[in-house]
């Protein structure tokens, strides 16, 4: 009488789990069919190619980034200076990235290389009409993108890939 109990225990076990393997199945179907949809709209935005002039190309391969030190004369670094009631200094270290594989590349990086003048008085000047001592350590991303910009006007080109600047606030 126990062994009859407990084989029919066991076959009802063995119904239950096959329904819940096939309605498992079929919600895990679904879930991944969600997370593919879902994934492919993010790849879609993401790439969506904007068609801002500030923006960089986000299929740039790194290999192809070129990193040019910004120099003041023999100095690696900008010094700008904020008077006020008291004078601060932020001491900037700055490099630009160029895209070697950009159409305009082979023209405009000996202009830029040629043209650190230009250069250190556009993110001097910026830095002191659009950034404070205290927001241009809090703000780097927004300056970096801003010198970005001011940049690729200076130099009518989108081949300047990126701005990155180091600044130590004294």
């Amino acid at each position: 009488m126990l062994n009859v109990i407990i084989l029919a225990l066991v076959l009802i076990n063995l119904v239950l789990t096959a329904v819940l393997t096939f309605t498992l199945v079929q919600t895990n179907t679904k879930t991944n069919s969600l997370i593919t949809h879902i994934a492919e709209i993010i790849d879609l935005d993401v790439a969506g190619g904007t068609t801002d002039s500030s923006s960089s190309s986000s299929s740039t391969d790194l290999s192809n980034i070129e990193y040019i030190s910004v120099t003041n004369g023999e100095e690696t670094t900008i010094t700008v200076t904020y008077v006020g009631a008291q004078t601060h200094y932020a001491v900037l270290t700055v490099t630009i990235g160029v895209n070697k594989s950009h159409k305009d590349y082979s023209e405009k990086i000996t202009t830029i290389k040629n043209n650190m003048t230009y250069i250190v008085n556009t993110i001097s000047t910026l830095a002191t009409e659009k950034y404070t001592y205290q927001t241009i350590a809090t703000n780097t991303k927004d300056f970096q993108n801003d010198c970005l910009e001011a940049l690729q006007e200076l130099f009518q080109t989108n081949c300047i890939y990126s701005v990155l600047v180091t600044p130590v606030v004294q």
